[in-house]
């Protein structure tokens, strides 16, 4: 890589540098590169360690439909709200709420619905 850089260090002493933009995006996409990689790994380890996994249909439904987890998985099981709310011992309208965004449980709750999911608790998270 023949990278063209300037140097120079601020008044406060901090060092600069300056780059010529296409360089920097390609140092940009192989960081960006370096970053998915290590995502992968922490995947497939988490796949050896016996963690399970997420059935494409239930990605799908996350990604294309933009389905909380928890419901992409009830839905990928066949189940209605008020059922999985049933064999979780939860109300309805606290799932509901979890599915919508409007909280995560506490970590026993996650564990119940995966339970009932047949999920990885890991799975079931929304991003929070």
């Amino acid at each position: 890589m023949n990278i063209e850089v300037q140097r120079f260090r601020t008044p406060e002493g901090t060092e600069m540098v300056v780059l010529p933009a296409k360089d920097y995006d390609r140092l940009a996409a192989l960081a960006a590169d370096g970053e998915d990689l290590a995502d992968a790994r922490a995947t497939l380890a988490r796949i050896d360690a016996g963690e399970g996994t997420m059935p494409g249909e239930v990605l799908g439904a996350i990604l294309d439909d933009g389905l909380h987890p928890i419901a992409a998985w009830r839905r990928y099981r066949g189940l209605s709200q008020a059922e999985l709310a049933r064999r979780t011992g939860l109300s309805q309208v606290w799932l509901s709420r979890i599915e919508n965004g409007g909280g995560t449980g506490s970590a026993a709750t996650r564990r119940k619905l995966a339970e009932a999911l047949e999920a990885p608790v890991w799975a079931l998270d929304g991003g929070e």
